[in-house]
């Protein structure tokens, strides 16, 4: 099974904010892709900050984002297991406004995706839909 991941999806107003978040972590430039990594809390993390995600939704994808936020920056978090995605996206999404794509077919507000995440602490949205949960 690949790692879990997300995309944090930010207004693009609040970039600096998201960006500063992420990058007051010691993140360490991957020599092969370009994107970011994490060693923290003893789990492995990978991030793209450079919002290059936003060319893999289809136009209709990104007209509910921007709907719901207005012009989207997208940055691409992938975790070495739910638990260190559990762990990561509760202390980086803490005050977040914005929307989170659970990378299986799921955009949902961040305090929702949160509130699921605290609620069901089994739940792996790569095999349940969070309307299964309800």
């Amino acid at each position: 099974m690949s790692w879990p991941s997300v995309i944090v999806l930010a207004p693009e107003g609040r970039r600096p904010w998201l960006d500063g978040r992420l990058r007051s972590f010691e993140l360490v430039p991957d020599p092969v892709t370009g994107d970011e990594r994490l060693r923290w809390h003893g789990y492995s993390y990978h991030l793209d900050l450079s919002g290059r995600i936003l060319a893999d939704y289809e136009s209709d994808e990104l007209e509910q984002v921007r709907s719901q936020i207005g012009e989207p920056y997208g940055v691409y978090v992938s975790c070495e297991s739910m638990d260190a995605a559990r762990t990561f996206l509760r202390y980086v999404l803490d005050g977040f406004d914005g929307l989170i794509d659970t990378n299986h077919f799921e955009i949902l507000p961040a305090k929702e995706f949160l509130a699921l995440v605290d609620g069901y602490p089994e739940w792996d949205w790569r095999r349940q839909p969070s309307t299964a949960l309800r």
